[in-house]
Formats: structure tokens, sequence, C-alpha cells
């Protein structure tokens, strides 16, 4: 079975291989610019290992508040539309989750913007909710500035 690109880029930075060799070594005119994207958006295996605990914490945080609020929503809610308007914040929540686990950089660039618009709610300005909220967009946005600098990065090339 033939690996995808973001496959053989993950097991290559696995390797403990720089981004910089792994574009070197992929690169053909024809997957330039997806590969400039795939080793944009996941860190180096180093810097993944440092920040696993950090990540696993944001992770069980977003957790416990998408449990919370499907039990809220299951027995809160009585009209169909309200079920399904109120379904929309956990399937966020899961997807999030999802890039977390997997170290994908639009989970630390969204989680911090999710977290202070998610205050702008009343009721997630409850005591432990508004703490929870705080500290995920504090940690998250740490993490973000130190899996993806900038000096790793990868160019695109002028056209």
């Amino acid at each position: 079975m033939q690996q995808t690109l973001e496959q053989k880029v993950t097991t290559l930075l696995l390797d403990n291989q720089s981004k910089n060799t792994i574009y070197k070594t992929l690169v053909s005119d024809s997957n330039k610019h997806e590969l400039i994207n795939v080793l944009n958006c996941q860190p180096t295996s180093r810097r993944k290992r440092r920040t696993f605990t950090f990540t696993l914490f944001l992770t069980i945080l977003l957790l416990i508040l998408t449990i919370k609020q499907c039990f809220f929503m299951y027995f809160h809610e009585t009209a169909p539309i309200s079920l399904l308007l109120g379904a929309i914040v956990p399937i966020i929540h899961i997807y999030i989750i999802r890039a977390l686990i997997r170290s994908r950089r639009m989970a630390y660039q969204i989680l911090p913007l999710l977290s202070v618009l998610a205050l702008f709610r009343q009721e997630n300005r409850v005591v432990p909710d508004m703490y929870i909220y705080i500290t995920m967009a504090v940690v998250s946005g740490i993490l973000y500035l130190y899996l993806f600098p900038k000096s790793q990065d990868i160019d695109f090339p002028a056209l």
C-alpha cells in the first residue's frame, strides 16, 4: 500500500530528521506546495515529545468541557432544533481534540481564539469553566509558539 505524503513526512520526522532535509528528499514539481504545507503543519518529534504532558492536559480539559456540554444539552434542551444547535460546540471540540492528539498546527491556532470567544457566552462565565477556558487559551498559545517557531517554517517559493 502506497504511503501518502503526510505519512512519509510523519515517519521521517519520527526518525529525527530536520524539516529542511525532509523537504530536499521528498520535493518534486508536482508536490512542492503540498509538501511545504504538510511540513509547516507538523512539529518536530523532539518538540512534540517535550510537550506531550501539556498537550494531554489540554486534551483532558477540552474533553471535560465537551462532556459537560453534552450532558447539559441532553438534559435541558427540548426542541429538536435546539438539540441540533447545541451539538455544534461539542462537535467542534471533538474535532479540536483529534487535532490536538495528532499535534496539528490548526488546533494550537484555533483553541486560544475559541477559548477567548467562549467567555463571551453567559453560561461559560461560571467559576470553574471560566478558569478552564483561560487556562486553555494561555497553554495552547504558548504551545503554539513553542511547537511551530517561525525559524522552522519553510517558505513557499516565489512564483
